[in-house]
Protein backbone atom coordinates (compact mmCIF):
# COMPACT_ATOMS: atom_id res chain seq x y z
CA UNK A 1 0.00 0.00 0.00
CA UNK A 2 1.40 3.35 -1.07
CA UNK A 3 1.78 6.28 1.33
CA UNK A 4 -0.56 9.24 0.83
CA UNK A 5 0.38 12.77 1.86
CA UNK A 6 -1.98 15.71 2.28
CA UNK A 7 -0.65 19.28 2.29
CA UNK A 8 -2.42 22.66 2.40
CA UNK A 9 -3.67 24.23 -0.78
CA UNK A 10 -1.65 27.04 -2.33
CA UNK A 11 -4.27 29.65 -1.47
CA UNK A 12 -4.12 28.88 2.26
CA UNK A 13 -2.25 31.65 4.03
CA UNK A 14 -2.12 34.07 1.10
CA UNK A 15 -4.15 36.77 2.92
CA UNK A 16 -1.85 36.38 5.93
CA UNK A 17 1.22 36.77 3.73
CA UNK A 18 -0.24 39.89 2.08
CA UNK A 19 -0.94 41.44 5.51
CA UNK A 20 2.63 40.68 6.59
CA UNK A 21 4.09 42.32 3.49
CA UNK A 22 1.89 45.40 3.96
CA UNK A 23 3.02 45.65 7.58
CA UNK A 24 6.67 45.54 6.47
CA UNK A 25 5.96 48.32 3.96
CA UNK A 26 4.21 50.37 6.66
CA UNK A 27 7.19 49.89 8.96
CA UNK A 28 9.60 51.06 6.27
CA UNK A 29 7.47 54.11 5.45
CA UNK A 30 7.18 55.08 9.12
CA UNK A 31 10.92 54.79 9.58
CA UNK A 32 11.68 56.79 6.43
CA UNK A 33 9.23 59.55 7.33
CA UNK A 34 10.52 59.76 10.87
CA UNK A 35 14.25 60.04 10.21
CA UNK A 36 15.71 61.85 13.17
CA UNK A 37 12.54 61.53 15.24
CA UNK A 38 13.01 59.16 18.14
CA UNK A 39 9.27 58.43 18.50
CA UNK A 40 9.09 57.07 14.93
CA UNK A 41 11.12 54.04 15.97
CA UNK A 42 8.61 53.21 18.69
CA UNK A 43 5.60 53.79 16.43
CA UNK A 44 7.18 51.64 13.70
CA UNK A 45 7.53 48.83 16.23
CA UNK A 46 3.80 48.04 16.09
CA UNK A 47 3.59 47.15 12.38
CA UNK A 48 6.98 45.44 12.66
CA UNK A 49 5.69 43.19 15.45
CA UNK A 50 2.50 42.51 13.49
CA UNK A 51 4.50 41.54 10.40
CA UNK A 52 6.60 39.09 12.41
CA UNK A 53 3.44 37.51 13.84
CA UNK A 54 1.82 37.26 10.40
CA UNK A 55 4.95 35.75 8.81
CA UNK A 56 5.05 33.18 11.64
CA UNK A 57 1.35 32.36 11.16
CA UNK A 58 1.94 31.91 7.42
CA UNK A 59 4.90 29.61 8.05
CA UNK A 60 2.83 27.51 10.48
CA UNK A 61 0.02 27.12 7.95
CA UNK A 62 2.42 26.06 5.21
CA UNK A 63 3.95 23.40 7.52
CA UNK A 64 0.69 21.51 7.96
CA UNK A 65 0.79 17.96 6.69
CA UNK A 66 -0.76 14.54 7.21
CA UNK A 67 0.88 11.40 5.91
CA UNK A 68 -1.06 8.15 5.74
CA UNK A 69 1.22 5.11 5.83
CA UNK A 70 0.71 1.37 6.19
CA UNK A 71 1.65 1.67 9.88
CA UNK A 72 -0.49 4.68 10.83
CA UNK A 73 -0.99 8.43 10.48
CA UNK A 74 1.71 11.08 10.86
CA UNK A 75 0.23 14.51 11.51
CA UNK A 76 2.46 17.59 11.50
CA UNK A 77 1.70 21.04 12.82
CA UNK A 78 4.61 22.58 14.71
CA UNK A 79 5.93 19.10 15.41
CA UNK A 80 5.19 15.68 13.98
CA UNK A 81 3.07 13.14 15.82
CA UNK A 82 2.66 9.56 14.71
CA UNK A 83 -0.40 7.51 15.66
CA UNK A 84 -0.30 3.80 14.76
CA UNK A 85 -3.49 2.27 13.39
CA UNK A 86 -3.66 -0.05 16.40
CA UNK A 87 -3.99 2.99 18.71
CA UNK A 88 -6.97 4.45 16.80
CA UNK A 89 -10.49 3.58 18.01
CA UNK A 90 -12.51 5.70 15.61
CA UNK A 91 -12.18 8.15 12.71
CA UNK A 92 -14.80 10.82 12.10
CA UNK A 93 -15.32 13.88 9.95
CA UNK A 94 -16.27 17.04 11.85
CA UNK A 95 -18.43 19.52 9.95
CA UNK A 96 -18.51 22.80 11.85
CA UNK A 97 -20.50 24.88 9.35
CA UNK A 98 -22.93 23.35 6.90
CA UNK A 99 -23.63 24.67 3.43
CA UNK A 100 -27.11 25.76 4.59
CA UNK A 101 -25.57 27.88 7.37
CA UNK A 102 -23.19 29.52 4.91
CA UNK A 103 -26.07 30.35 2.58
CA UNK A 104 -28.02 31.96 5.41
CA UNK A 105 -25.13 33.81 7.07
CA UNK A 106 -23.13 34.59 3.96
CA UNK A 107 -19.59 33.27 4.04
CA UNK A 108 -17.99 36.71 3.95
CA UNK A 109 -20.68 38.83 5.65
CA UNK A 110 -21.18 36.68 8.74
CA UNK A 111 -19.34 37.01 12.01
CA UNK A 112 -15.73 35.89 11.81
CA UNK A 113 -14.82 33.24 14.33
CA UNK A 114 -11.17 32.79 15.15
CA UNK A 115 -9.68 29.40 15.78
CA UNK A 116 -6.31 28.38 17.12
CA UNK A 117 -5.08 26.67 13.97
CA UNK A 118 -7.18 28.59 11.42
CA UNK A 119 -5.53 31.95 12.09
CA UNK A 120 -8.78 33.95 11.99
CA UNK A 121 -10.67 31.93 9.38
CA UNK A 122 -13.35 29.40 10.13
CA UNK A 123 -12.67 25.73 9.69
CA UNK A 124 -15.53 24.21 7.81
CA UNK A 125 -14.54 20.54 8.09
CA UNK A 126 -11.73 18.44 9.50
CA UNK A 127 -10.87 14.85 10.35
CA UNK A 128 -10.49 13.62 13.94
CA UNK A 129 -9.21 10.31 15.26
CA UNK A 130 -10.07 8.84 18.65
CA UNK A 131 -7.04 7.40 20.39
CA UNK A 132 -7.02 4.23 22.50
CA UNK A 133 -7.16 6.34 25.69
CA UNK A 134 -10.44 7.93 24.53
CA UNK A 135 -9.05 11.35 23.58
CA UNK A 136 -9.79 12.88 20.21
CA UNK A 137 -6.99 14.35 18.10
CA UNK A 138 -7.64 16.52 15.07
CA UNK A 139 -5.41 15.81 12.10
CA UNK A 140 -3.53 18.75 10.62
CA UNK A 141 -4.79 17.91 7.14
CA UNK A 142 -7.15 17.47 5.32
CA UNK A 143 -9.04 20.56 6.44
CA UNK A 144 -11.50 22.74 4.54
CA UNK A 145 -11.28 26.42 5.56
CA UNK A 146 -13.69 29.17 4.71
CA UNK A 147 -11.14 31.05 2.62
CA UNK A 148 -9.55 27.89 1.16
CA UNK A 149 -12.26 25.24 0.65
CA UNK A 150 -11.02 21.83 -0.43
CA UNK A 151 -13.24 20.26 -3.14
CA UNK A 152 -11.53 16.89 -2.55
CA UNK A 153 -12.04 16.93 1.23
CA UNK A 154 -14.69 14.16 1.29
CA UNK A 155 -12.52 11.87 -0.83
CA UNK A 156 -9.49 12.46 1.39
CA UNK A 157 -11.50 11.74 4.54
CA UNK A 158 -12.84 8.55 2.95
CA UNK A 159 -9.29 7.40 2.11
CA UNK A 160 -8.26 7.87 5.75
CA UNK A 161 -11.33 5.98 7.02
CA UNK A 162 -10.86 3.17 4.50
CA UNK A 163 -7.16 2.79 5.36
CA UNK A 164 -8.01 2.65 9.07
CA UNK A 165 -10.70 0.02 8.50
CA UNK A 166 -8.36 -2.04 6.32
CA UNK A 167 -5.61 -1.84 8.97
CA UNK A 168 -7.88 -3.06 11.78
CA UNK A 169 -9.51 -5.71 9.59
CA UNK A 170 -12.97 -4.21 9.15
CA UNK A 171 -14.73 -4.25 5.84
CA UNK A 172 -15.44 -0.85 4.33
CA UNK A 173 -18.99 0.28 5.07
CA UNK A 174 -20.87 0.94 1.87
Amino acid sequence: MEDVEYRPQRSLGTPTLVKACLAVAATAILLLLGIGVRAAVYVAGFPAAASIAWFAAYACKRRLRARITAAGIESRRLRSRFVPWTQIRDVKVVNRVTVAHLAVMGSRNGVRYGSRSGGGTRKLSSVRVQLANGRWRELAMPVAWENAPDPEFANKAKVITDRWRAAIGQASAV
